[in-house]
């Protein structure tokens, strides 16, 4: 198995952005590869094992959302896993101020597409699939869906993902924490 969830050293960038900005969230779960829940719900476990589809989006400019048009070559189904490949980590270095606030975005037109079809994550190698004031937004309207946003996916590890694969998805479930640590690992070589 390879994993895909990002793995912090203690030289990352991140860990100069938390001690500057005394960021209480940072303090509660959203470092590294995290499962936002801040409404508390439930992950069900036969979420673990999904079919995941990787979409490429590295034609993407920062100032352009990632619109629904991304999905043309796709087939998601209910229950399938989505990353967004943005390689965002590649120029920005996780915790640098560009990768926190001003990374890649989906469009809403884009979420809502995904929620319709049922998904059961929303993954990302960005710090959220929405910026600023609209990130929380965006991570509740996902949760009170059923469908959950993984944030900090290794762009490097993302290289490798075939459009279509399997992945094992473990998390640790506190109530005190709104970000869940998450490992994420593609099955099969």
């Amino acid at each position: 198995m390879i994993e895909i969830s990002m793995k912090i050293s203690d030289e990352d960038k991140v860990w100069d952005f938390v001690r500057k900005n005394e960021n209480p969230l940072m303090m509660s779960g959203h470092i590294g590869t995290h499962i936002d829940v801040y409404n508390k719900t439930f992950i069900p476990e036969k979420y673990i094992e999904r079919r995941t589809i990787t979409i490429d989006c590295r034609n993407y400019d920062l100032n352009r959302e990632i619109g629904i048009e991304i999905l043309e070559d796709y087939k998601i189904i209910e229950g399938d896993f989505v990353i967004f490949f943005t390689d965002i980590q590649k120029e920005n270095g996780y915790g640098s101020e560009i990768y926190i606030k001003n990374h890649y975005q989906l469009s809403w037109e884009l979420i809502e597409e995904l929620l319709k079809r049922k998904v059961s994550f929303i993954g990302i190698d960005c710090a959220g699939i929405r910026r600023g004031g609209e990130h929380i937004i965006a991570d509740k309207k996902c949760e009170d869906n059923q469908t959950y946003v993984i944030e900090n996916l290794d762009s490097n590890a993302l290289k490798d993902m075939n459009k279509l694969e399997e992945t094992l998805i473990i998390w640790y479930r506190t109530p005190l924490m709104t970000g869940l640590p998450v490992r994420i690992f593609k099955k099969g070589k």
